[in-house]
C-alpha cells in the first residue's frame, strides 16, 4: 500500500526550527516561561510527570536539550539511556547534558520505522513531541506505532502535548498558537483531549490522562 502525503507528510519544519542557538534559549522560553504563562502547565508538572513514569531503560523520543533526563532522580549512572531525534542539534545538546549516562543516540525520522536498530526499553517518553508533528490524527497514529513497537511488552510509553483546542485561555497563548502553528513549529491547531485519547488507546494498554491547561499529560502500556 502506498502511504499518502496526509499519513505522512514532512515532520521537518516542526524540527528544524532547534539550532544551536535556538537551543542555547530554549530551556528559558519553554520551561521558566511558555509553560506556566502560554500555556498554563508549571514545568514542575511536567517534571514530576516525566520521573513517575521513567524506568532506569529508557528511550527519550524527540529530546529538546535533555530537560528532563537531566532534572530526573531515576536516570542515574550505569541506567541504559537511548536518545531518538531527527535533529542532530539537539542531539548533541542533550547527549552532552547527560554525558555521565553515557547514552545511545540514534538519529531517525519519526515518519519512519525504526525500532529494528536497538534491543527494545522498558520506558519511552515523548514530552512536547506529538504537538509539533504536522498533518492530522493518521500521522500522530503512525509515529505512535513506532514509538510503541520500541518498547518491550508490558512497558511504559509517555509524555506530554498541546492541545490546540479548546484554545489557550489567554490571549498572549492564543497569539504564540497562531503563530507557531503558521510557522509549521507546531501541527496541533485539530488536537483535542478525545482524539488524543482515542490515538493513544489504539496503541496502549491502560491509558491514563490528566490535562493541566493547555497541555495533556499521558501514560499506557504497550499489550
Amino acid at each position: 500500500m502506498t502511504v499518502s502525503q496526509f499519513d505522512s507528510p514532512d515532520p521537518e519544519p516542526g524540527y528544524q526550527v532547534y539550532s544551536r542557538r535556538t537551543l542555547s534559549w530554549y530551556d528559558t522560553i519553554v520551561h521558566r516561561f511558555s509553560n506556566r504563562w502560554l500555556w498554563n502547565c508549571p514545568t514542575e508538572n511536567l517534571k514530576q510527570w516525566f520521573d513517575r513514569h521513567v524506568s532506569s531503560n529508557h528511550l527519550d523520543v524527540g529530546v529538546g536539550t535533555g530537560y528532563f533526563l537531566k532534572q530526573s532522580t531515576k536516570l542515574v549512572p550505569g541506567c541504559r539511556l537511548g536518545l531518538l531525534d531527527a535533529n542532530p542539534n539537539c542531539l548533541e545538546a542533550a547527549a552532552s547534558r547527560v554525558a555521565e549516562l553515557k547514552p545511545e543516540v540514534f538519529q531517525a525520522n519519526l515518519a519512519e520505522s525504526f525500532a529494528e536498530r536497538f534491543d527494545p526499553y522498558e520506558s519511552l517518553s515523548l514530552m512536547y513531541v506529538l504537538h509539533c508533528l504536522p498533518g492530522a490524527i493518521p500521522f500522530r497514529r503512525r509515529v505512535l506505532q513506532h514509538c510503541v513497537a520500541s518498547v518491550i511488552p508490558g512497558g511504559r510509553l509517555f509524555g506530554a502535548t498541546i492541545l490546540g483546542q479548546p484554545q489557550p485561555m489567554g490571549w498572549w497563548g492564543r497569539l504564540a498558537m497562531e503563530k507557531y502553528n503558521r510557522k509549521g513549529i507546531f501541527g496541533n491547531l485539530n488536537d483535542t483531549l478525545d482524539r488524543m485519547q482515542e490515538v493513544l488507546s489504539e496503541s496502549l494498554a491502560d491509558v491514563q490522562t490528566e490535562q493541566i491547561g493547555s497541555v495533556v499529560l499521558f501514560a499506557g502500556v504497550r499489550p
